[in-house]
């Protein structure tokens, strides 16, 4: 890689599997900045690690003639796939779109070093982890700081080379986060690799105090309970829906009958049902589009998987068919 007008020329890589992957190439691609290779991993790993939001890139990287090697462990931790990476003499790697820790005999070998993003809703180091964006979305925060910072072989604790903020709106979802998380580090990237190619850019190191940790968020997790107020299961719907696996209920109860619900939006508080009870169907419309009673007010639901509602399923209800909602302890503020 070699910044625009400079005779410096380095070798950078890509490391991730995601639609967020592509989009930082293209991004860069576009300052004249060219990648000169990406290591990500095939469809069978990332279905058999539950990989949200894959992405197969090898037509992509073919397309912009960008080598690539395919990772055989998403830890890449695998004997043949350390000398491989090894073998590959880079001096920096771009991380985007992979959801796991580098390893340190790789981190070690960069004469650069790597460098990716992580952010919260107040600057690290606040809120490392895992999830950030869709734990801000379930927690109702209105912006985010997104860093570009250098790995360490811990958690997200390595030293700042910069930071980008953007507005979590009432509107945004998990993709839509992930696109503005994706400008970020393009902008970022664009301001900062002339210096870190060069050698000439200064990092500052986190705060030794007040790390907070995010924790692991698993399927299981996109639970709906309907109790709630609509304003925290509409969060939880956004900040689960497409890439990831989405929000769901179970109609009648019948855990054989399980709903996701990909899009819904807060209904009403106005018009009422006052013998209606949290989780039941008050209305649902000619297109299959449905109204459910909450904690306090109505849910719209625009747009779900697992049954085509019609007007029979008005007074039918939602619940957990048994399930009990995670309890999350200590969760960053």
């Amino acid at each position: 890689m070699r910044p625009p007008g400079s005779d410096i020329n380095k070798r950078v890589a890509v490391l991730g599997c995601k639609h967020t992957t592509r989009d930082l190439i293209i991004g860069l691609e576009r300052l004249d900045y060219r990648f000169d290779h990406c290591i990500t991993i095939g469809p069978e790993t990332a279905e058999r690690q539950q990989v949200a939001g894959y992405m197969d890139l090898r037509p992509f990287l073919d397309s912009r003639r960008i080598p690539y090697t395919i990772a055989r462990q998403y830890s890449l931790n695998d004997d043949g796939g350390r000398d491989r990476l090894l073998s590959l003499g880079l001096d920096m790697l771009l991380v985007m779109g992979w959801q796991r820790l580098i390893p340190a005999w790789w981190l070690e070998s960069l004469s650069i070093g790597a460098f990716g993003m992580h952010g919260s809703s107040k600057p690290l180091p606040h809120g490392r982890g895992r999830s950030p964006l869709n734990w801000s979305l379930i927690q109702g925060k209105s912006g985010f700081y997104t860093h570009l910072f250098r790995y360490r072989a811990g958690v997200d604790d390595g030293d700042i080379a910069g930071v980008q903020t953007f507005d979590i709106t009432p509107w945004d979802t998990c993709l839509t986060l992930h696109f503005k998380n994706t400008v970020a580090m393009v902008q970022l990237c664009a301001k900062l690799l002339p210096g870190l190619l060069s050698g000439t850019a200064r990092l500052t190191p986190q705060p030794t105090e007040g790390a907070t940790y995010y924790p692991k968020r698993a399927a299981e997790d996109g639970l709906i309970i309907w109790n709630g107020c609509t304003h925290d299961i509409y969060n939880l719907v956004r900040a689960v829906t497409t890439p990831f696996p989405g929000a769901f209920t179970f109609l009648n109860d019948d855990f054989d009958r399980k709903i996701t619900i990909w899009h819904a939006v807060p209904f009403d508080a106005k018009l009422a049902w006052p013998r209606a009870v949290p989780g039941q169907i008050v209305e649902v419309f000619y297109n299959g589009s449905f109204v459910v009673k909450t904690g306090d007010t109505t849910l719209l639901v625009t747009e779900s998987e697992g049954h085509a509602f019609c007007d029979s399923d008005v007074r039918k209800r939602f619940g957990t068919a048994g399930l009990h909602p995670k309890v999350w302890e200590n969760l960053p503020e």
